[in-house]
């Protein structure tokens, strides 16, 4: 069984635009890595027209998100877990493509936007249990 505390949980905390990658160690947060959607290389045009060209930069940043997450578990560092705080449409998008060992890592998933909140003040929004994350 694998907590927290250890720091094998990662917390990604995103919006439309950036991703915070964090770990949970010793009652506090530390950013390990973040990435924008600046970093991104594409068109701007989805050429469907069913929705703003805003729209189309967060669905590819959330497949971005999701692919981080999944190429995660093919490192040598495998997370036991993940924590997956963002807005409801970026949250939906991350989700829809995670691949199925990712998806099963997926402890919690928050329907929050926390990516200003401070590193330092992220632990209290992550509701984290006293004995650590339960994972399989």
């Amino acid at each position: 069984m694998a907590e927290s505390l250890d720091g094998k949980v990662v917390y990604i905390v995103a919006d439309g635009g950036k991703a915070r990658i964090l770990h949970h160690k010793d009652g506090h947060m530390h950013e390990v890595s973040s990435f924008a959607a600046a970093e991104i290389a594409g068109s701007s045009d989805n050429g469907r027209g069913d929705f703003s060209v805003a729209d189309h930069h967060k669905e590819e940043f959330g497949r971005r998100v999701a692919k981080w997450m999944n190429d995660a578990l093919h490192g040598s560092n495998t997370p036991d877990g993940f924590v997956l705080a963002a807005p409801a449409k970026v949250l939906h998008v991350i989700r829809e493509h995670l691949a199925k060992p990712t998806q099963a890592k997926l402890i919690k998933s928050i329907d929050k936007d926390l990516i200003n909140i401070p590193t330092n003040d992220l632990v209290s929004h992550f509701d984290i249990p006293e004995t650590g994350w339960q994972t399989a």
